[in-house]
Parts: C-alpha cells; sequence; structure tokens
C-alpha cells in the first residue's frame, strides 16, 4: 500500500517539476537568464531593503562563491544592483534590482500569482495550509533520511 503511495508522489512531483520547468524555460529564453537568475531576481524584488549573497546562497542552497558568481552575472546583464559604491565583495552586501531587473522580475511574479491562483482553483484555503505544511514536513524528513544514509 506505502509503496503504491510512494509511486503517486513521487510521479506527482515528477510531473509538477516537469511543467514548472517547462513555464521557466520560456521565461529563461525571453529574458536571457537560467533558472537561479529568476529565483535570486524574485528573491530580491521581493525584499524591500535588498538581499545579500549570503541570503541567496540559503534560498537556492548553494556556496557563496557561487552565488556571488551569479549575482556578478546578474549585474553584468543590467538586472542588479549594489548600492554602495564600494569594490568590496563582502557576502554581507545588499543587492537590488534596477529598473530593468524590477520590470522583468515584476512581470514574472505576476505570471507566477496567476499560475498559483489557475493551479488552487476550487481549492480551499484550509486545503492549501495543510498542503503546504505537509509539503514542508515531506521536505524536512525527507531531507533528514537522505542525509542520513549519506552519513
Amino acid at each position: 500500500m506505502d509503496s503504491n503511495r510512494f509511486l503517486v508522489f513521487y510521479q506527482s512531483l515528477h510531473e509538477i517539476i516537469k511543467n514548472i520547468k517547462k513555464i521557466e524555460t520560456s521565461y529563461m529564453k525571453e529574458y536571457g537568464l537560467r533558472s537561479v537568475h529568476m529565483v535570486y531576481l524574485l528573491r530580491i524584488h521581493g525584499s524591500e531593503k535588498g538581499s545579500t549573497v549570503t541570503e541567496l546562497a540559503a534560498l537556492a542552497k548553494t556556496d557563496k562563491a557561487l552565488t556571488s558568481r551569479t549575482v556578478k552575472e546578474l549585474i553584468d546583464s543590467g538586472f542588479v544592483t549594489s548600492r554602495t559604491k564600494s569594490e568590496d565583495r563582502s557576502y554581507r552586501k545588499k543587492y537590488h534590482l534596477t529598473p530593468k531587473g524590477e520590470e522583468v522580475a515584476s512581470a514574472i511574479n505576476s505570471d507566477i500569482l496567476d499560475y498559483i491562483l489557475g493551479a488552487r482553483v476550487d481549492i480551499s484555503e484550509e486545503d492549501i495550509q495543510i498542503f503546504y505544511r505537509v509539503l514542508a514536513a515531506f521536505e524536512n524528513n525527507i531531507s533528514l533520511i537522505a542525509n542520513k544514509e549519506k552519513g
């Protein structure tokens, strides 16, 4: 019985991720971005005070050096800036969206909200709350199991 539930769980997640990637790919082509760029743009967009490399690395679950290089790509492409004039490459430096970055992040965010509203049609707010609580528990528990297996 549980193996059948696992298969449904696995196949459902796989299909959801595949469809999210399909939507994501359309943005990546349109704006010349990679997946991680979109995640960082949306994170910075949602932060009034800007975001640090440390915060972005934690969000994407990547190391700070890789995140710093990715933020530099966004700066070089004109999507992100730091309001400080310093050449300091500190991981605590706050990054903000440029007008171009704000335009792209706002468009992506707006579309994501439309997708979420479409995906949750006929699902009650109570069920949505339960879904996210259970999803977080699954993520945490599977992470614990996977990391225990490695060690």
